[in-house]
């Protein structure tokens, strides 16, 4: 094997490489390497026949040096070009405006005490990092839980606009309301940005499961589908399953690609559903907490117990008292899913939960100007419910 034979697999095992690290966790794109590397085996086997074509014509000492002249400089620049291209062209069609996404190495999280096990049908992303676009205008919203027809009246109250404007929403997009599947796809076509609430999670997990294993495979009813110590263990005749039988491919990969946290440097604001434990870093906190916790104990841990089921005597304080209290940075969380305690607007706390579902408000606001914008809902369940 030759020299040229060894540089051209070494800068063809360089570009899979790149596009490996450029698809990321999700594998998007595939075809575009695909095309990539076969144009790149094109160049290579005109830069080599053509030399050696001109070699044989010419037969002189000049035409023997040309063949290895092009042969590793064309290549090599060729190579280079394709794969700047490739790439650009990767960066170029992503579906969601994220600057950055991370999924977390497990070896470099550090859990605390009270952490439970991810799900292996959860398909999680712990954290996406974004940037808005200059001079957007940049709406977060509270839970819908399938309330669509309130969602759009909301829309229309702040007259949002998919070319000016930026929708977030603060997870629980499905369940109890009347059209869960029109909520994920009215966000997916307004490209809105989401993080994942405990009854999205839900719905992620049965479906994972479904996909994986087929839906006659959930009976018993009243049997435990097998994930681990997760914090809340799901029956195969879960109620979330309708919602989850029911999805599209297209639903899910929307629903499944919610961060755990969403981060906002530009805008000193973070977008989580239920909260975050002020005592431990950012990547160290627990999914399940994340997406359930209200209050924190006396030890620390978070609670998902409502206001209402609070008594007297209770020593939890609700995770935002400690998070004003411990943290010192700039950073803003808005978050979701306390309906019992409704609209918070703290200086570094912001709730937008305002139980829509319940006949109360669905409420959303934009992060610059912080004003406040709400709708009255019919409501469709019972506050007691969790």
């Amino acid at each position: 094997m030759t020299d040229t034979d060894n540089s051209s697999r070494s800068s063809l095992q360089d570009l899979e490489n790149k596009l490996e690290i450029a698809h990321g966790p999700n594998k998007r794109k595939r075809w575009i390497w695909v095309i990539g590397i076969v144009i790149i085996a094109s160049v290579i086997i005109v830069a080599i026949a053509v030399p050696i074509s001109i070699h044989r014509e010419h037969n002189g000492k000049a035409a023997d040096a040309l063949p290895s002249a092009i042969t590793t400089k064309t290549i090599k620049q060729t190579i280079a070009v394709t794969t700047s291209s490739i790439l650009n062209q990767v960066n170029q069609n992503e579906e969601i405006k994220a600057v950055s996404l991370i999924t977390a190495d497990q070896s470099l999280i550090h859990p605390p005490v009270y952490s439970h096990t991810v799900s292996p049908y959860a398909n999680l992303t712990r954290l996406k990092i974004y940037t808005p676009p200059a001079q957007a205008r940049v709406f977060v919203m509270g839970d819908i839980h399938g309330c669509l027809d309130e969602m759009n009246r909301l829309l229309n109250l702040i007259g949002f606009n998919m070319q000016n404007d930026v929708l977030i929403l603060t997870g629980d997009l499905v369940f109890r309301g009347p059209d869960s599947l029109g909520v994920i796809r009215r966000a997916k076509e307004l490209n809105a940005l989401c993080v994942r609430g405990n009854h999205d999670d839900k719905v992620i997990r049965l479906k994972g499961y479904i996909d994986k294993f087929g839906i006659d495979s959930m009976s018993p009813k009243d049997e435990i589908m097998p994930e681990g110590d997760v914090g809340d263990p799901l029956k195969f005749g879960n109620k979330h399953i309708e919602i989850a039988r029911r999805m599209n491919v297209d639903d899910y990969k929307y629903l499944a690609g919610c961060p755990l946290i969403l981060d906002i440097p530009a805008l000193e604001a973070r977008v989580v559903h239920g909260g975050l434990d002020p005592y431990i870093s950012l990547m160290d906190n627990d999914p399940w907490s994340v997406m359930n916790m209200r209050d924190m104990d006396s030890d620390h841990h978070p609670s998902k117990a409502k206001l209402s089921k609070n008594s007297p005597s209770s020593d939890n304080v609700h995770w935002t008292t400690a998070y004003h209290s411990y943290r010192t940075n700039n950073r803003t969380v808005f978050y979701g899913h306390d309906a019992s305690r409704g609209i918070d607007l703290g200086s570094k706390t912001i709730g937008l939960d305002s139980g829509c579902i319940y006949g109360r408000k669905l409420s959303t606001i934009e992060i610059n100007t912080r004003k406040l914008y709400q709708i009255d809902c019919q409501g469709k369940d019972d506050e007691d419910n969790d």
